[in-house]
């Protein structure tokens, strides 16, 4: 047995005990069961030898949870169907799990703490885990050179809320009276593009927004690589100038997507909606949309997709203004935004351990 293997050796040690055990992530292992706590050492060599290879699928957030059920299973532990929102998520080996397609580490709604572990885990663009770095707290304050801290507001949809829904009837009374909606005729629409502002009589009325957009149900955007949210993003904001029969599509990376219409759209893989830093019910003055608009006038489209070989297809869509949005959706938190943390990690992190 070399030095290089004696760490790999007893981490299957403490593996094994940890199974006989028959012990959670959650319990605390400090006092009397000092001896089933990995050390960073051993975490690596265990971690490098069983989840190097393995694939993590789905969206972003199904592959956050299958790479901590991955992490449990190789220590030992039985995966917890859900993992509590414990800070970290594993409170008895004192680390958390984070998957990095790219070297932009974002950490949510907590302090760096110098003596957290963090494992590190980079998949490659089919998703195959090819390296894994177990990281201290102390070392990653170190690499955030600004502590700046960024915040939005986040949401999701009212539990027991399903299938397609016009939410509000009518735009809202200060949208009307500014933009005076009626229904465009069609060689207006296709003289339109994305970024042009709103003006008097050339506005959809929401329904009848919504009824042209129920025809995004069952779309199937263009294949895109797992870490490409923003792109499939902008993609279905693509599809859905052309469902409206506008011109075109102008990527301007603003609020709302499609000014020309007042709507903001978000495409929704996973349950929680991102706001951004303003919320939809918002009564200030919104530039984007013209003189005498506010945010809440807005309208909003949230659909639905599922992932499905890489591509997205469109399964149940959502039409709201941003005044009546939290009455169909319920904002995390209450008033609080969450707040993230995001970390540039040295080029080359992976490669060394690779």
């Amino acid at each position: 047995m070399t030095s290089s293997d004696r760490p790999l050796l007893i981490a299957y040690r403490r593996v094994s005990a940890i199974q006989l055990a028959n012990i959670d992530i959650y319990q605390s292992l400090i006092s009397d069961k000092a001896d089933l706590i990995f050390t960073d050492e051993e975490l690596q060599a265990l971690l490098t030898a069983r989840l190097t290879g393995s694939t993590l699928s789905g969206p972003l957030r199904s592959r956050s949870k299958l790479a901590k059920q991955l992490v449990a299973m190789a220590m030992g532990y039985k995966p917890p169907t859900s993992f509590r929102k414990k800070k970290p998520r594993f409170p008895g080996q004192n680390l958390d799990v984070y998957v990095q397609m790219s070297d932009n580490l974002q950490i949510w709604n907590q302090d760096i703490l110098p003596n957290q572990r963090y494992v590190l885990i980079r998949p490659d663009s089919q998703g195959i885990i090819r390296a894994i770095r177990i990281i201290r707290g102390h070392q990653i304050i170190q690499w955030d050179r600004t502590g700046a801290q960024t915040s939005k507001f986040q949401a999701r949809r009212k539990k027991g809320r399903t299938g397609s829904a016009l939410v509000s009837i009518k735009d809202t009374k200060n949208f009307i009276s500014t933009l005076q909606p009626v229904e465009v005729p069609n060689d207006i629409l296709a003289s339109q593009s994305s970024g042009q502002s709103p003006t008097l009589k050339n506005v959809i009325p929401i329904a009848e927004l919504y009824t042209k957009l129920l025809k995004l149900i069952g779309s199937k955007l263009p294949a895109v690589s797992l870490e490409q949210d923003r792109v499939r993003g902008e993609l279905l904001q693509t599809v859905v100038c052309q469902k409206l029969g506008l011109r075109e599509h102008e990527n301007h990376g603003q609020w709302p997507d499609i000014v020309s219409q007042a709507l903001e759209v978000k495409l929704q893989t996973s349950p929680t909606v991102d706001l951004g830093l303003i919320l939809p019910t918002d009564e200030s003055p919104a530039p984007a949309l013209g003189s005498g608009l506010r945010h809440c006038d807005a309208r909003y489209l949230v659909a639905y997709g599922e992932p499905k070989d890489q591509s997205t297809i469109i399964t149940e869509i959502v039409v709201v203004t941003g005044s009546d949005f939290l009455s169909e959706f319920d904002q995390f938190g209450g008033l609080v935004q969450n707040r993230k943390r995001q970390i540039k990690l040295p080029k080359g992190l992976f490669q060394a351990e690779s």
